[in-house]
């Protein structure tokens, strides 16, 4: 049945785009503060979640305005509040001494009760920090501006779990295209029917998040539309890593419209635009919980990169297959190219060249290593964390010779303040100092479980994870060979970089 429509909601007057550029003197707080109260009153945020941002946001001006230059030196720190595509985004960024950007999470803890601290990461959306090297810091908060779920929004008809038994609809002809702004209701509503409210990705069940990411083209969703209007199915890439790549996923066809070939054709319809927006590939996170998702990336060419371990909650429901995870979900990660492979030199521990090297054949790719190479200078790192999902992903892009440390005190910190279960470390596996930070990251409990090809925009990434706790392998279903292979590799590294466990 088709379920009315749906409009981005918006206040009156176009989208707030502010920026404060202050001087790094506790006096110029005030003006911070006047500013950022302004700007949140005049946004559709609940009163208690604006304070709380608030707080936040001013804890951080004020780290910045302490630390970020030597004592005695001036700066500028810039304060911005921007309006974008139905979400809020509060960002502040110095440009002083290189920092370990996780002493700035700990710091802000400090200065905040743990109840509190708690508030603030459940009032937030996203949070990151970014270390710029040379070039100072920043911090990043993400608030969407709507809260509304889709089974809040649905038009009276109670959201029941699909049957796989339905009837199946009449024959007919169905229109593949970029799905529209009002259709977004009807696509959380296919998510939240095959999924029920347990979808990794929790934007999938509000229908604000899913017309503005399409607005913005971070995400670009593809329909099948029935004759009758009704949307029959959803596939989705999306534009989430800084490389030239898309992660497809977001697949659900109605029962009611099965076996018509309609997945596939909505794949098709996605990869002529990707191809157009000249991605090198796209990639799938096809779940270990079952092997169907697996056998289709290997069916319609992926070629495996990683093994995901620990990446979803155990919470995560599969209707018809595992209603119940006895650990943390496990993905395959395929990539799948859009371009010609080309040559690659890597830097990678001696001990997992055999490995990496197979992954690499699978993917058509020549290869052939760095001489190992000490780190120096200053690097970058970013921190973004998931608290729905309960794991962090630290970025580098830049190794340097404090690499190593500020990965550490993030790891501590994540965990500690934070209570992430799973995080990743990603390093650029072009530059020649990767194998060495690897190496030390693994005595601090790091794994080796991967590669992903571009997801930097300079280099193919080494993945590595840190599982708070550890899995066992029954539970972790592979398709074939080379899956299994990884699987076993990436478990026993666990062990070995856990020996106390």
């Amino acid at each position: 049945m088709r379920s009315g429509s749906f409009t981005v909601p918006q206040h009156s007057g176009p989208p707030m785009e502010l920026e404060l550029q202050l001087s790094n003197e506790r006096r110029a707080i005030p003006s911070a503060a006047a500013l950022l109260h302004a700007a949140l009153q005049q946004l559709p945020i609940a009163a208690a979640d604006a304070d709380q941002i608030e707080q936040l946001v001013l804890r951080v001006v004020g780290d910045a305005v302490d630390h970020a230059y030597p004592s005695g030196m001036s700066g500028i720190i810039k304060l911005s509040v921007r309006e974008k595509q139905g979400r809020l985004e509060i960002g502040v960024r110095d440009f002083g001494l290189p920092q370990d950007v996780a002493s700035l999470e700990r710091r802000l803890h400090e200065k905040t009760s743990a109840a509190n601290s708690t508030s603030l990461a459940t009032t937030a959306d996203e949070l990151h920090w970014i270390n710029h090297g040379r070039e100072g810091k920043a911090f990043q908060l993400v608030k969407w501006l709507s809260s509304q779920n889709v089974r809040d929004q649905s038009t009276g008809e109670t959201l029941e779990a699909f049957d796989n038994n339905a009837a199946l609809a009449p024959p007919q002809n169905y229109d593949i295209r970029r799905m529209r702004s009002e259709e977004a209701l009807q696509v959380c509503q296919l998510m939240y029917r095959a999924y029920g409210n347990t979808y990794f990705n929790e934007d999938v069940y509000y229908p604000d998040r899913v017309a503005a990411q399409n607005d913005h083209n971070s995400v670009l969703s593809f329909v099948a539309v029935a004759e009758d209007g009704t949307v029959a199915g959803h596939y989705a890439l999306e534009l989430n890593q800084p490389g030239l790549v898309a992660e497809g996923g977001q697949a659900v066809v109605d029962p009611a419209h099965r076996g018509r070939g309609l997945l596939d054709k909505m794949k098709a319809v996605a990869l002529v635009t990707a191809k157009e927006l000249n991605l090198a590939g796209w990639y799938a996170d096809a779940v270990a919980v079952h092997t169907l998702t697996q056998r289709s990336d290997v069916t319609h060419g992926g070629r495996l990169c990683a093994a995901d371990l620990a990446i979803s909650p155990e919470t995560e429901r599969f209707v018809s297959i595992a209603d119940t995870q006895p650990q943390r979900i496990s993905c395959m990660l395929y990539f799948h190219w859009l371009t010609t492979p080309t040559p690659r030199t890597i830097s990678i521990p001696q001990r997992h060249r055999a490995i990496v090297s197979e992954i690499y054949q699978g993917l058509d790719c020549e290869l052939s290593f760095h001489p190992d190479t000490t780190p120096v200078g200053h690097g970058t790192l970013t921190i973004a964390m998931d608290p729905g999902g309960a794991k962090a992903f630290l970025r580098v892009d830049d190794i340097g010779s404090d690499t190593i440390a500020a990965i550490r005190h993030a790891q501590r910190q994540l965990i500690e303040r934070s209570h992430m279960q799973t995080i990743y470390a990603e390093l650029p596996l072009a530059h020649p100092a990767a194998a060495q930070v690897a190496t030390e990251l693994e005595a601090d409990g790091f794994g080796f479980i991967g590669i992903a090809p571009h997801f930097s925009k300079t280099s193919d990434i080494l993945r590595l994870a840190y599982l708070v706790n550890p899995l066992t392998r029954e539970p972790i279903k592979t398709y074939e060979p080379a899956a299994d292979r990884l699987v076993n590799y990436a478990l026993a590294e666990q062990a070995r970089v856990h020996p106390g466990d």
